[in-house]
């Protein structure tokens, strides 16, 4: 029932947040370039996850280091922050979180875990391009990281995403913005965290696993970028999402749509390795190389 509650409520609470982003300014306007959608479109669809899940979560260090990045992506969202600022914020955020885990841990994982975070919380942000596809990725792989590590509590954050989507998918009425990215990508470096604390090496393949479709789209969009002698941090329309629709001359709707397929096959091999970590990570290579490959994610062709 609770669960039942929280679609409800971030449905009500999304739908609330529309016209507030409007009149507050907090919308994310077109340039034709990057940002391709039609006409200004709100933001805070992200804060309207938060604020409908977040109390239901009894995790107390999750609460607060996910609202202290929730923060830094509202902060953004409505007044630009440089980006060097923003990095040193997450790794800050991600070194203190790690802290208390140290001794399950141990050095190796802590600093993987350092570098992985800070990764993740950018793939996240960056793969939010087109309606539906961050939350709906997001969505999948919270879930299955949340059966799987056997925290139930995080499926608020999933009930809360499907209520969001109801406005998010094309034509999107609100955005999620970089408050939802940097929760949403927090979110998944925490279970990350606890399933390596809880089962080492095993919990820390099965993670990755679950979330390789972001770590593939941010691996070969740096790719693509260095090898065209562009700054990895540049932004372009060649995602994984760009290159499905235009490979297939497809809808947005019928793009994302595919995009939780590959994301589901990937929560699905991570499901099966528990016992075979490395059938699993050899599994998700394969889908890994089949996506940078056939959809030629490492050019600009």
């Amino acid at each position: 029932m609770p669960y039942i509650v929280v679609l409800v409520l971030s449905t009500i609470v999304t739908y609330i947040m529309i016209p507030i982003a409007k009149k507050i300014g907090v919308v994310d306007k077109p340039d034709e370039e990057l940002k391709i959608h039609e006409k200004a479109t709100p933001y805070l669809g992200g804060v309207a996850i938060y604020l409908s899940s977040i109390f239901f979560i009894n995790d107390l260090k999750f609460v607060f280091f996910s609202s202290l990045m929730m923060f830094l992506g509202l902060l953004d969202d409505i007044k630009d922050i440089s980006p060097k600022l923003r990095l040193i914020f997450e790794f800050f955020v991600i070194l203190i979180t790690l802290i208390p885990f140290y001794s399950s841990l141990g050095i190796v994982y802590f600093l993987i875990l350092i570098i992985l975070g800070v990764a993740l919380i950018n793939a996240v942000n960056m793969i939010d391009g087109m309606d539906g596809i961050c939350g709906g990725n997001a969505l999948f792989i919270i879930l299955f990281l949340s059966i799987i590590s056997k925290h139930y509590t995080f499926i608020y954050i999933v009930m809360a995403i499907i209520g969001f989507l109801f406005f998010n998918f094309y034509p999107a009425k609100i955005f999620l913005g970089d408050a939802g990215s940097y929760f949403l990508g927090y979110t998944i470096f925490y279970l990350t965290t606890i399933m390596t604390s809880n089962h080492g090496f095993g919990g820390f393949a099965i993670s990755v696993i679950v979330s390789a479709l972001f770590y593939t789209d941010l691996f070969f969009s740096f790719l693509r970028r260095i090898l065209n002698n562009r700054s990895p941090f540049s932004g372009d329309r060649d995602h994984i999402y760009d290159k499905i629709k235009k490979r297939y001359n497809i809808s947005v709707k019928k793009t994302a749509l595919i995009t939780y397929i590959f994301s589901f096959l990937f929560g699905i091999i991570g499901v099966i390795s528990w016992d075979f970590p490395y059938v699993g990570l050899s599994l998700a290579l394969i889908e890994f190389l089949f996506l940078g490959i056939y959809l030629k994610l490492y050019s600009y062709n």
